[in-house]
């Protein structure tokens, strides 16, 4: 069986000898000048040297000085040089649109990858931030009752102190005071005393709240310090999720954007 380029240059040798000789070259004439070869490809053959043959006959007008063979040869080396180049282009074609594809699905993987952690950063990011604001809530209400520990601490101090006062202006008033005379001093004096019992209980039970009140607020203070701290430290995990959205979304548009670049490129060189 022969070779199609063995036939292909049958059919270019028979067309331009019928050409030469005032016939058309069709595929009837052509294939019962050579003597063989399939309709299919004597009409590719065919084909392509019609494409070819205004190319070669200015190329032969322009050097007419130039011999047949020396020509037809030119003309073979020429052809053969324009095929390497098609198949070379189109071999080249194919890597760059391999590329581009494998380019484009690793684009999208890595896309996909980056959304998905942005996603469960943002998740993140939101449970931090409710968290956040249940702390900041505490302690917002450790904070209101600290304060009302603070003013009951401060009534019952100046409570003691005014009952103090009271007790010593009486003591002296009973120490300066001479002996009744009358049973009406002596009720007063009595009276005296018994304020001066009744001040001392409620004294004691002012100590005693304001010794509670000191350690329930020295407690909330404690507890808003802790809290507090919580605080900060959520704040700065929460600025760290942020940063890392920020940092995962320039990654991503950098990506992209370096992929559009190279396939504007591959494209501009196909």
């Amino acid at each position: 069986m022969p070779k199609k380029s063995d036939t292909r240059e049958k059919v270019f040798s028979a067309a331009d000898t019928l050409l030469r000789e005032g016939v058309r070259p069709t595929q009837q004439n052509v294939r019962d000048r050579i003597g063989s070869g399939s309709i299919t490809t004597i009409n590719s053959a065919l084909n392509a040297w019609w494409s070819t043959l205004t190319d070669r006959m200015n190329r032969k007008d322009q050097h007419p000085e130039l011999p047949e063979p020396v020509i037809g040869a030119a003309n073979k080396l020429w052809d053969q040089a324009l095929a390497y180049a098609h198949h070379s282009f189109k071999k080249e074609r194919e890597e760059v649109e391999a590329i581009l594809l494998s380019r484009k699905a690793e684009s999208s993987e890595q896309f996909d990858q980056l959304r998905a952690t942005a996603d469960q950063l943002q998740q993140q990011n939101a449970l931090l931030r409710a968290n956040n604001d249940t702390l900041h809530e505490q302690c917002m209400e450790v904070k209101q009752k600290l304060l009302a520990s603070e003013t009951l601490l401060i009534r019952a101090t100046s409570e003691r102190d005014e009952t103090n006062r009271i007790n010593k202006q009486l003591e002296i008033i009973q120490r300066d005071t001479p002996v009744p005379s009358s049973l009406a001093e002596n009720n007063q004096l009595l009276d005296a005393r018994v304020e001066i019992k009744v001040n001392l209980l409620k004294i004691k039970d002012l100590e005693s709240l304001v010794h509670v009140k000191n350690r329930e607020c020295n407690e909330l203070a404690q507890q808003l310090l802790k809290q507090e701290r919580a605080a900060v430290q959520q704040q700065h995990r929460l600025e760290l999720v942020l940063a890392q959205q920020d940092a995962r979304y320039d990654e991503a548009l950098k990506a992209l954007t370096d992929c559009k670049n190279e396939l504007s490129l591959a494209k501009s060189k196909s």
